[in-house]
């Protein structure tokens, strides 16, 4: 009889879509009121299911559990559709519905980060304490901690955006890409994810741009520019491009548009953005970029 040498094999848990939501500025919210707060988070889910006509999407959740200020849950991959498109728009409805109505604008309001990844999950049937677990329920909340995301709500109008939303990529290339989402692709900003130690990239969405989101885009850091900052004039034959420069310094060279955002591949402090009538940048290349100073006229090099 031979030794066995090698690690038998496991079978693969069963594929589901895993949604997770996160209340903003919870610790904001006096003590007293959160347990109130914690119960509130799935009975809005449930009536954002409702209110996308997917009630029975909500009814087969799979190891729904709490996180005290927030909520996660499973689903069947092929719902995934449906997360992605009617459920995040009727989720933005119910909260914009239950701070107008339900609470006449009164007190802060309810507004949700949502992640929503897919993967291989265990899931026993028998609601058990590790049904749920697997690589995917960790990149979803890995994503719903990003800064990216945390930012789309710190910079939108609290009483018109309710929900800001980050997919996996995988999420995005299986539904959106593939064409299986009511929303297209340009609805999604990629964005570069760093969290603790899960580094990747995901895919920003608002269902109701508002404030800041509106001026600048999705996906760039809010970054004021300086009050003297002063474009300069477009050189003859520049075929529309202008060097621009603040205090003195040349930060590169911006297209004559309305909006210009991108973010770089490996750092989310690697941008440029541009204001305005395109004539003024802000950002440039943090790492590794080149300032040139500007010399005033005769002066030598």
């Amino acid at each position: 009889m031979t030794e066995e040498t090698h690690s038998p094999a496991h079978e693969l848990p069963p594929y589901h879509a895993v949604l997770s939501v996160d209340v903003k500025n919870f610790s904001g919210v006096t003590p007293a009121d959160h347990y109130a707060l914690t119960e509130l988070i799935p009975t809005i889910l449930e009536r954002a299911f409702e209110r996308a006509d997917n009630a029975a999407v909500w009814a087969d959740r799979r190891f729904p559990a709490g996180r005290g200020d927030g909520f996660v849950v499973g689903f069947r991959p092929e719902s995934l559709p449906i997360l992605v498109g009617p459920f995040l728009d009727a989720l933005q409805d119910e909260l914009a519905y239950h701070h107008r109505v339900r609470l006449g604008r009164t007190g802060e309001p309810t507004r949700l980060r949502v992640s929503i990844a897919v993967g291989p999950l265990t899931d026993s049937g028998n609601a058990r304490l590790g049904d749920g677990s697997g690589a995917a329920m960790v990149e979803t909340h890995r994503l719903l901690d990003c800064e990216p995301v945390r930012e789309l709500l710190t910079s939108s109008d609290p009483e018109v955006t309710f929900v800001a939303a980050v997919l996996s990529a995988r999420v995005y290339e299986d539904v959106v890409l593939s064409g299986y989402a009511a929303k297209a692709p340009g609805e999604f900003v990629r964005v570069p994810v760093s969290v603790k130690s899960y580094v990747g990239e995901a895919y920003l969405h608002v269902p109701k741009p508002s404030g800041a989101l509106l001026s600048r885009g999705i996906g760039t850091p809010d970054e004021p520019v300086p009050d003297n900052a002063v474009p300069r004039e477009e050189a003859p034959g520049s075929g529309g491009a202008t060097n621009n420069t603040i205090n003195g310094t040349v930060y590169g060279t911006a297209t004559q548009m309305r909006d210009q955002h991108h973010w770089s591949e490996g750092s989310r402090h690697s941008h440029q953005h541009t204001v305005g009538d395109g004539n003024i940048v802000t950002g440039g290349n943090v790492h590794g970029g080149i300032r040139q100073n500007v010399r005033k006229n005769g002066e030598k090099g």
